[in-house]
């Protein structure tokens, strides 16, 4: 069997794994099961989309030393420049020995950080992942249905611990000093906190596993998503009864109020979300950010323009010339068994939590976030039409996750959530020539509100990526960070420019937006030469943004 198999589709407009015959149709009705049987069903925990406890810290099989070895040793190798020849050396690991989901969640972790450890951990991108990551981590992908990339779920869900509060002291709120891969630590770590003390609503107790740099400021952006994807967990189960209610609607009478309830606690629960969202300015550096971290969190779709025109090619080793199956492919002069595959990087946009208050409200996403000044040179399926991005990037979730969003859209009336059902509402009294009752205004009022919360948190991203994104695009590199590969000069110019100069996001970005002719207006938005920035997930980034909060706004003018 390939190890190409089984692997989500690089490209949006290719058919996704995730169809309707995936999810039972029986499900959306909730005939014969209450609403945590469903959850339980779909991998949906006390801590939302997060697991219920604590994410595996060490693979216990001495086999996996290699791997547990290397990815402790990250951030200074990636310092030193030195990982990549590290990664040479390795062993070709087996996955067979892999035995529990946690362990399979664990290597895809470790993969994941050395596959964009290597990918940008140079000068210049490496467009060729060699077979000690790429063959271990195909395998470990298809095992786990997700993209052989970092994704939401590697850096943030599945990378953190939780540390007993300390008896002694009171409960800070500053990050932690450094991440867990940076302190002794033993498998059996886990098993020996009582699970009272995993609390991951608590950004003073979470620490991450691991991190590219080593810096408190990366562990602080992977905490804050942790923190709030565990703040808005309890609002599913609220949201799951609305819309079940309103598929009963015909028999219940109270359907309205419920609906009504459900939303002003979303309201709650989307402005408490959001509040953490404004955290990110306690712990996470601007500068760390943009020029060391934001980096290698970039995909290898659409990053034509930094030197990766034909996305990723994952080695699986010398092809053997005259045997039938591998004439393999030429690959800097050498014929190579493997395939080109291009994926999106990591984002919050491959949050199920945030994807899940759009399903339930009705609010619909058209863009597929292109273009990107950073494709341009490169992408030849781009001809093909895409799938908007937030229906793409669904195939960058978990599984049963991105099956239970699946269930979720068809829950209620069908397409179209809560909005669907006040639009109904509202038509027909309309159709009977009569003003909304009380009911009906109290439930398209908290509908707006909701639509209206939703819209303010997409704001408050907004304001992070115009700190942590546009604004350092613009400002000259800090003199420390000039030289973040040994002996390589950083020299602001143009993309891939100069011998030596280094090559990745932040660069290509500075290099496109020194085209901008000074005195321009709102250069937050692309300007007359056409420059924009580029989102991680290889989108346009901020008329993508913008155009997603202002689909919110007009999802919740309804009968207004």
């Amino acid at each position: 069997m390939s190890p190409f198999e089984h692997l989500p589709t690089s490209t949006s407009a290719a058919a996704s794994k995730q169809t309707s015959a995936e999810t039972d149709e029986s499900d959306s009705s909730f005939p014969d099961q209450c609403i945590q049987s469903l959850l339980n069903k779909y991998d949906v925990t006390t801590n939302g989309f997060l697991p219920e406890g604590p994410p595996l810290e060490l693979l216990p099989n001495e086999y996996y030393a290699p791997w547990e070895d290397l990815i402790r040793r990250l951030p200074e190798l990636l310092d030193a420049g030195a990982f990549r020849a590290e990664v040479d050396k390795l062993p070709v690991l087996e996955t067979d020995r892999l035995k529990s989901e946690e362990e399979w969640r664990r290597a895809y972790v470790v993969l994941c950080f050395f596959a964009h450890g290597y990918i940008w951990g140079g000068s210049r991108p490496s467009e060729i992942l060699p077979p000690p990551i790429s063959i271990p981590l195909l395998s470990v992908s298809s095992h786990l249905e997700l993209p052989p990339i970092a994704t939401y779920a590697s850096l943030n869900l599945w990378n953190f611990r939780c540390v007993a509060p300390s008896p002694s002291t009171p409960a800070s709120s500053s990050p932690p000093l450094t991440s867990a891969s940076q302190q002794p630590t033993c498998s059996t770590d886990a098993a020996k906190v009582p699970q009272k003390v995993f609390d991951p609503t608590d950004l003073s107790r979470l620490q991450t596993l691991h991190t590219f740099t080593g810096t408190p400021s990366e562990s602080w952006f992977y905490l804050v998503s942790v923190a709030m994807e565990a703040q808005g967990a309890y609002i599913i189960p609220i949201m799951l009864r609305a819309l079940q209610a309103i598929s009963l609607r015909s028999c219940d009478e109270t359907w309205k109020e419920t609906t009504t309830k459900a939303l002003r606690e979303l309201v709650n629960c989307v402005e408490a979300v959001g509040q953490l969202l404004e955290r990110m300015y306690e712990g996470c550096e601007a500068m760390v950010f943009y020029h060391r971290i934001r980096p290698f969190l970039a995909g290898s779709k659409g990053m034509g323009g930094v030197g990766l025109g034909r996305g990723v090619f994952y080695d699986l080793g010398a092809a053997t010339a005259g045997t039938e199956g591998e004439e393999g492919e030429e690959v800097q002069g050498q014929r190579r068994k493997g395939k080109w595959m291009a994926y999106r990087g990591g984002s919050n946009g491959q949050s199920s939590l945030i994807q899940f208050w759009d399903l339930v409200l009705g609010v619909e996403h058209v863009s597929a976030g292109n273009p990107s000044p950073h494709g341009r040179a490169c992408d030849s399926n781009t001809k093909e039409k895409e799938k908007p991005f937030h229906e793409e990037v669904r195939e960058y979730m978990p599984l049963k996750h991105r099956l239970f969003l699946a269930l979720v859209s068809k829950m209620g009336l069908g397409k179209g959530g809560i909005r669907k059902a006040v639009m109904e509402m509202v038509e027909a009294a309309e159709q009977e020539g009569r003003e909304l009752d009380e009911k009906e205004r109290e439930l398209q009022g908290a509908f707006t509100d909701a639509t209206r919360a939703l819209a303010g948190f997409r704001n408050k991203h907004l304001q992070i990526v115009a700190r942590y994104i546009v604004i350092p695009s613009r400002q000259a590199v800090p003199e420390g960070m000039k030289k973040k590969r040994p002996g390589v000069p950083l020299e602001n110019g143009e993309v891939g420019g100069k011998e030596g100069q280094v090559m990745n996001l932040a660069t290509a970005s500075l290099g496109l937006l020194s085209q901008r002719n000074e005195g321009k207006e709102d250069k937050e938005d692309t300007n007359k030469t056409g420059v924009e920035l580029t989102g991680t997930g290889g989108t346009a980034l901020l008329p993508f943004l913008k155009q997603t909060r202002d689909e919110t706004l007009k999802a919740g003018e309804v009968g207004r």
